[in-house]
């Protein structure tokens, strides 16, 4: 959409992890320095955490296909699974075909099989399983048994859990003592940092063929809503390039930053409690910017220009209607607690020489009234 006003060949920004995009901070030069090890070296488990959206997945991805030649590999996505389905798992996504008629001990025997021939044709089997923390302590301790398929020096099954921080949790259950141990590498990924962040957004602006757009407050500013977690990163800065381009900027500033995400509504993550900021004040509706968009063939751009407009407006007539109705408000009010005033009136709250029509707004509030409705109906 995008693209070509800002002189990129794709989106820079995407919430799909792409190994071309890696983006090597300090964390995760280190988180990959011990991956490596770990695989090259044959270990049986290695863990990495950290959480959602700092990169672990983007991260083994890169570091798999730089070693695919060498790997025989297998990747678990779906973890939600109870412990008696993940050998089934295993034999179908390493391939493992087969008439087992329900037996658990055929199955197993098959598996080990697979595992003895890749060894032999040194093949160095390993199974990537992400979103690990939504394994429960049963398929846990099904994957450590099924590591114990070994030579008399290698294991045959290297396993590789990624997930969120409870993963650390779930490990130190007490039924799972035996796999914690096990371990060989944990790492845990941490965000980037202010300085990254600018890098992170720099590179990947670069790897898509562009450079600028983005200045030093704006950067800064969107390092203070994500605190440096690459998938929000993304996430703000592909809105802000959409909401760039309905504005025909070429350069996006601090300012502009809060517009979009004022007018988003913020992130359905309470960041700025976790990290103990103040949100910016949001705008008034003198300062939302009303979006006027490139001319496109299909008028979608031009119609949603147009309903910003309109609740700028909209916003602007409830102020007025609400200025019109407060002196009426405070009138009734003010009678009402006024002993003096109340002297003369009948039980219903009315003077005797008037009817309870006669109580009313201003001479001239019917007519703003109207003109406000009037207003809305345009």
């Amino acid at each position: 959409m995008y693209e070509a006003f800002y002189g990129l060949k794709e989106r820079p920004f995407t919430l799909m992890p792409d190994p071309d995009y890696l983006f090597l901070g300090s964390q995760h030069k280190l988180a990959k320095a011990y991956l490596e090890y770990g695989i090259k070296e044959r270990m049986g488990f290695v863990v990495l955490t950290g959480e959602v959206g700092t990169g672990k997945t983007t991260l083994i991805k890169s570091l798999l296909r730089e070693k695919e030649a060498e790997l025989r590999l297998g990747v678990l996505y779906q973890t939600s699974v109870e412990a008696e389905d993940l050998l089934d798992l295993l034999l179908k996504e390493f391939q493992v075909r087969g008439h087992f008629g329900g037996s658990r001990t055929a199955r197993l025997g098959a598996f080990n099989q697979f595992l003895l021939s890749a060894y032999a044709q040194n093949e160095h089997v390993v199974l990537v399983v992400d979103e690990a923390q939504n394994l429960g302590p049963k398929a846990l301790e099904e994957l450590r048994l099924l590591s114990n398929l070994q030579t008399e020096k290698d294991p045959l099954l290297q396993v590789i859990l990624v997930g969120q921080p409870g993963l650390r949790d779930r490990l130190k259950h007490p039924a799972l003592r035996q796999l914690a141990q096990r371990v060989a590498i944990h790492f845990h990924l941490q965000p980037l940092d202010l300085d990254e962040t600018k890098d992170y957004i720099r590179f990947r602006l670069a790897r898509a063929g562009g450079s600028g757009i983005f200045t030093v407050s704006a950067l800064e500013r969107i390092y203070e809503y994500t605190q440096g977690v690459p998938r929000r990163i993304n996430a703000w800065c592909d809105l802000a390039l959409v909401a760039g381009y309905a504005e025909g900027r070429h350069e996006i500033d601090a300012e502009f930053i809060d517009v979009v995400i004022t007018v988003q509504g913020g992130s359905l993550e309470d960041l700025q409690s976790e990290a103990g900021l103040t949100p910016p004040p949001p705008a008034s509706p003198d300062e939302i910017i009303t979006p006027v968009a490139p001319a496109s063939n299909n008028g979608l751009a031009a119609v949603v220009a147009e309903l910003s407009g309109r609740l700028t407006r909209l916003e602007g007539m409830v102020l007025d209607l609400t200025s019109q109705l407060l002196p009426v408000i405070n009138q009734i009010l003010d009678q009402s607690s006024n002993p003096e005033r109340l002297a003369g009136k009948d039980n219903t709250g009315f003077s005797d020489d008037k009817s309870p029509d006669a109580v009313s707004a201003p001479d001239d509030s019917p007519g703003p009234v109207k003109r406000w409705l009037s207003r809305l109906w345009e």
